[in-house]
């Protein structure tokens, strides 16, 4: 006679599971204890080993890198997907402005449009843009507006930028700017809004702000550290200091009377930086620290950087362009077919040792400061390739 096999057990196991049956039923209640307890174990180990497994295949089809590393291509993709929290702060402000860029490279509309969206609640006076903890983190998000008054004709974002920039001025005169950490952030967050609003009105206050951060960060190599109680040379910290420097030259007039110093301290800059990529042409975490990770936005920053340089004039083609090219593959490389990014340093403040920094932690996914970094580098390298 022939007996059914039941859906739960498998064809080539059901001797085997006869077997046990009949040898269970020989064991006393203690023994059955014990091996449904260790079985109960054993299943718990596969299924963290298989939960594992999963996770890392899930993580190599999300960093699935972008088919097409082409400048414009890696824009378009990083356009699309950022900023996805519109919030007042340089960090959606670099994707809204590279956005308006891109649409003026492309003709393509939508990039402009997606950006004015977003900005619109504070435009419009619907969100404030100053409000408090007032930072200058924040207050960065105007460089955009500026943005949108020069390449969007919106008048409203224009009037915005430099109500904001006057709200930075300095209002006693120990201030160099107002907010300030000391951190060579400020040289980026205060020095790209006031840079670009009033016709070059508040050169001064830009001057002062980047020659005396330079004089006490800058070491006499050329790279800096990210703040005097911080004193280590972080790639992002460094990043901002080279964004900082490029956005006054690019932005402020020829006639700017502290030009020539702060021209000479963007080449000094650059020349250590170019020193120090790594083999893949990107630069690391701490950007001295051989042991310290690749990272994306002191790749993205510095290579946006020097790129306008050599684009402008300020620095030899022939020197930078083989450096810009190389971290150029490096920034692409980091950049997922879906958009997110890889290898970016985590949201930081400032740590007195070198520890601090080498293990501040890496985001790998959907990233707004790194998309836009990234996005940033795009656009320069694009730029870069037209002016050839």
């Amino acid at each position: 006679m022939s007996r059914t096999r039941t859906q739960d057990t498998p064809p080539c196991t059901s001797l085997l599971t006869r077997q046990a049956r009949n040898l269970r039923c020989r064991m006393s209640p203690q023994m059955l204890t014990h091996m449904t307890t260790r079985n109960m174990g054993i299943s718990a180990r596969f299924a963290t080993l298989a939960a594992a497994v999963l996770m890392v295949t899930v993580g190599l089809v999300a960093q699935t890198p972008a088919a097409d590393t082409a400048p414009l291509a890696i824009a378009r993709l990083l356009a699309a997907r950022y900023p996805a929290q519109p919030i007042m702060s340089y960090i959606p402000a670099l994707s809204w402005s590279n956005s308006m860029r891109l649409s003026t490279l492309t003709g393509e509309a939508q990039w402009r449009e997606k950006a004015s969206k977003d900005m619109d609640a504070f435009v419009s006076g619907k969100t404030p843009a100053i409000a408090e903890p007032y930072r200058l983190t924040s207050l960065a998000g105007a460089q955009a507006f500026a943005d949108a008054g020069s390449m969007a004709g919106n008048s409203a974002a224009a009037a915005l930028a430099s109500k904001v920039a006057e709200f930075m001025l300095p209002q006693s005169p120990d201030e160099v700017v107002r907010f300030a950490t000391g951190w060579t952030d400020d040289m980026f967050m205060a020095g790209s809004v006031l840079s670009r609003v009033n016709n070059g009105a508040y050169g001064a206050a830009v001057g002062k702000l980047l020659t005396s951060y330079a004089a006490k960060l800058q070491r006499p190599d050329g790279i800096y550290i990210h703040a005097v109680d911080g004193p280590h040379a972080w790639g992002r910290g460094n990043g901002f200091a080279l964004l900082g420097v490029t956005e006054a030259l690019t932005h402020l007039p020829a006639a700017w009377a502290d030009r020539a110093r702060v021209l000479e301290i963007y080449k000094k800059h650059v020349t250590a930086l170019s020193k120090l990529q790594s083999e893949d042409g990107s630069w690391r975490q701490v950007v001295d620290e051989p042991t310290s990770y690749h990272e994306l936005t002191v790749t993205a920053m510095t290579t946006a950087a020097m790129a306008r340089g050599i684009r402008l004039g300020w620095i030899d083609r022939a020197t930078f362009e083989p450096v810009v090219t190389r971290g150029w593959n490096a920034v692409a490389a980091r950049v997922n077919a879906d958009g997110t990014v890889r290898d970016v340093c985590s949201g930081t403040g400032v740590g007195p040792t070198k520890e601090y920094y080498l293990t501040r932690p890496a985001v790998n996914g959907a990233d707004d400061r790194g998309g836009a970094m990234a996005l940033l580098a795009s656009i320069e390298m694009e730029m870069l390739r037209r002016a050839r």
